[in-house]
């Protein structure tokens, strides 16, 4: 199988741990058994929990991915978490402690949960950060160029619901690499009107895509299902080789912020924290961007996850239930 690529080409700002850290993120987005669960996640979570709420179950479910991920593929790492009341940092990956952050759409960013701190007009960060970026910025205004110079715009079909009419629009599943890898066009799915995502695209024809690119070494979160608008549709041909660029200002996924940026940075502040104002973090993530520490998030799986978060009670019981199972309980420990 080809190697997944490599985020850190050219990434000079990163110190080598980080660059092992931002690898790890890539190869476990690359396999769809970690990939889609942590999507359907961003969904359920924000739907129903308070925004401090959701964000606190996303970081441990990302931390548990990880950690699962890492024991199965490389169990010479540590992942641990902080003790407890510990500040600073959110979970350590070996010797590098890390703070961990996750938006739905770019704001302000918080450096101290402490309005009450004083400062100089700038705030040095001691620990890199992984920020997860829910969905792309702006999310209508993905950039599809075909060869032939026609540039239309698209959007994530995630964002859509799964009743949302297409309005007679097309669906296109592309390759996009996170690299400067070419992008491809796999599939188009045409709707007539009154059609939704649901019934043109079953997961079956994408899951297809899916498989056959994980097979022959393509990480699965390059594949992505994006909706363009009726009036364009005739534009895309169903031919590979029609598709050019695929462009967005902010692209949803895991940013990997070196230390090194962190520094001496200007902040503002509320009645709550001190914080990285909007500009700083949009350039903060184009600068992760260029330099490679960046992993793909799509969101296509949207449309088949449940829309109801987990039951963590049902989690919880399991344990319990397995004292009384039929071929015989757990030891007591």
């Amino acid at each position: 199988m080809k190697p997944v690529a490599n985020v850190t080409d050219g990434t000079s700002a990163l110190e080598d741990p980080e660059k092992t850290l931002a690898q790890s993120i890539a190869d476990m987005l690359s396999r769809p058994d970690f990939l889609l669960p942590l999507v359907a996640a961003e969904r359920q979570f924000r739907d129903h929990y308070y925004g401090l709420n959701a964000a606190a179950l996303l970081e441990d479910l990302f931390f548990d991915a990880l950690g699962n991920f890492l024991r199965q593929t490389r169990p010479e790492a540590r992942l641990r978490r902080p003790a407890a009341g510990q500040k600073g940092w959110d979970y350590s990956y070996d010797d590098l402690s890390v703070s961990h952050k996750v938006g739905q759409k770019i704001g302000p960013l918080a450096a101290i949960w402490d309005a009450t701190k004083v400062h100089d007009g700038t705030w040095t960060f001691e620990f890199p950060i992984v920020y997860v970026l829910g969905k792309s910025q702006p999310a209508t205004k993905i950039a599809v160029g075909l060869k032939d110079g026609t540039r239309i715009e698209a959007r994530s079909v995630g964002e859509l619901g799964r009743g949302t009419s297409l309005r007679g629009g097309s669906l296109l599943i592309v390759r996009w690499p996170a690299s400067g890898e070419p992008v491809e066009l796999l599939d188009v799915i045409n709707s007539r009107p009154g059609q939704s995502s649901s019934d043109v695209l079953p997961f079956a024809r994408v899951w297809g895509h899916v498989a056959r690119a994980v097979a022959r070494g393509v990480p699965a979160n390059e594949i992505d299902v994006l909706r363009i608008k009726g009036r364009d549709a005739g534009a895309v041909a169903d031919d590979p080789d029609c598709l050019e660029s695929l462009s967005v200002n902010f692209r949803g996924g895991v940013y990997l912020i070196g230390v090194e940026d962190l520094k001496e940075l200007p902040v503002v502040k509320n009645n709550r924290a001190i914080l990285i104002d909007t500009p700083v973090v949009q350039r903060l993530l184009s600068t992760t961007h260029a330099a490679g520490a960046f992993s793909p998030l799509p969101l296509w799986y949207w449309l088949y996850s449940s829309d109801r978060p987990p039951d963590m009670y049902s989690a919880q019981r399991s344990e319990y239930d397995t004292r009384f199972h039929a071929r015989g309980a757990v030891e007591e420990s």
